[in-house]
C-alpha cells in the first residue's frame, strides 16, 4: 500500500464507529488487510484506530480471498489482544473471537484454528484482566449458546470425515462381527461371513463418495462426529431405505441412534418417500439397533432366517 492509500486508511480508521462501514475498504482490495495486520502488529495507532482495525479485518476475512490463511492471521492477532494490557482492544478482541467461533458451524476448515476449551480459557483470562459488563455478558451468553448447540449437531458428511466414519464403523461393528463368528463357527464363519464383512470398509467408503445415490449424514457430540447415517429414496416407487449405520460405543444409549434416525425420516419425507425401510439382524448383538428403530417408529417387519451348513 503505498503512502497516500495508507493515510487514507488510517483517516478511515480514525473516523469509523462499531459498526464499521467497510464499503471503501473492499473497493481497495487485498492490500488493506496486510495494512490492517501491520498496524495492529506493530501497535502504534491510537486505541480507537487499533479497535476498528480489528473490527475491519474480523470483516474482510469473510469476504475475500485467502479465506483460511486470513482467518488464521486473524485468530493469532485476536488471541493475543484478548489477553493485553488494553481493555478496549480486550474487549473488541473478546467479540471478535466469539464470532469467529461461531463461524465454525458453516466453515468446517476453520474448526482447528479456536477450540471450546481454549477460547474458555481465553475468556476467563480476559474478564479476570478486565471486562466491561456489557461486553463479558455477551461474550459468554453467545459462547455458551453456540457450545450448547454444538453439543449434539446433525449435519451431512464432509469428504473429511472419512477416517472417523471408519473407526465409528470398526468400534460399532466388531461385537457384531464376533457374534456372527460364534453363530456360525469358525469353518462357517470364514467360508460364508466373512468376506462380507471384511467389505463393510469398502461398504462405507462407496456410500460417502460423490454420487453414491445415499446421502449420508453425521451427529456430532461437542464438535466431534460420533455415529452416522445413510439414507436413500427411490424416486419411482418412493421407498426411503436406511442403510450402513452407526454410532461410536462410547456414546451408545444417549440418544445418537433415534435422533440420526428421526433426522433421515425427515430428509425421506422431505425427498417424497411414502414409507421408510431398514433392515437388521435377529441375533443378540442386534438387540440395541432393534430397540433404536422401534422407538423411532419401525413396528412392522418380516422375521426372516438366515441358515448355512458345511458341504
Amino acid at each position: 500500500m503505498d503512502a497516500k492509500a495508507y493515510r487514507w486508511l488510517i483517516n478511515e480508521l480514525d473516523k469509523w464507529r462499531v459498526p464499521v462501514d467497510l464499503q471503501a475498504l473492499h473497493k481497495r482490495g487485498p492490500e488493506v488487510f496486510d495494512a490492517l495486520v501491520a498496524i495492529l502488529e506493530q501497535g502504534q495507532l491510537s486505541i480507537r484506530q487499533r479497535k476498528n482495525a480489528l473490527w475491519a479485518l474480523s470483516d474482510l476475512c469473510m469476504k475475500r480471498g485467502a479465506f483460511l490463511e486470513r482467518n488464521t492471521l486473524l485468530d493469532r492477532l485476536a488471541k493475543t489482544l484478548v489477553v493485553g494490557d488494553e481493555q478496549e482492544l480486550r474487549e473488541v478482541a473478546a467479540r471478535v473471537l466469539v464470532h469467529q467461533f461461531f463461524q465454525q458451524e458453516g466453515h468446517a476448515e476453520l474448526r482447528p484454528l479456536l477450540s471450546a476449551e481454549e477460547l474458555k480459557s481465553l475468556l476467563e483470562r480476559a474478564e479476570a484482566l478486565g471486562l466491561s459488563d456489557e461486553v463479558r455478558d455477551h461474550v459468554w451468553y453467545r459462547f455458551n449458546g453456540i457450545t450448547a448447540r454444538r453439543r449434539f449437531h446433525i449435519r451431512r458428511v464432509y469428504d473429511a470425515d472419512g477416517v472417523i466414519l471408519e473407526d465409528i464403523r470398526r468400534a460399532a461393528f466388531e461385537p457384531v462381527f464376533a457374534s456372527f463368528r460364534s453363530l456360525l463357527g469358525d469353518e462357517i464363519y470364514e467360508l460364508a461371513q466373512a468376506k462380507q464383512d471384511a467389505g463393510q470398509s469398502d461398504l462405507l467408503r462407496g456410500l460417502i463418495a460423490p454420487d453414491s445415490g445415499w446421502d449420508v449424514f453425521v451427529a456430532e457430540v461437542e464438535m466431534r462426529v460420533v455415529g452416522f447415517v445413510a439414507v436413500k429414496v427411490d424416486p419411482e416407487t418412493f421407498i426411503g431405505e436406511i442403510g450402513l449405520n452407526a454410532v461410536h460405543p462410547a456414546h451408545a444409549g444417549h440418544g445418537v441412534g433415534t435422533a440420526l434416525y428421526e433426522y433421515a425420516l425427515g430428509h425421506m419425507k422431505r425427498a417424497g418417500a411414502r414409507v421408510a425401510t431398514v433392515a437388521t439382524g435377529g441375533d443378540a448383538s442386534h438387540a440395541p439397533a432393534r430397540r433404536a428403530y422401534e422407538k423411532a417408529g419401525f413396528h412392522a417387519a418380516i422375521p426372516s432366517v438366515w441358515l448355512c451348513r458345511l458341504l
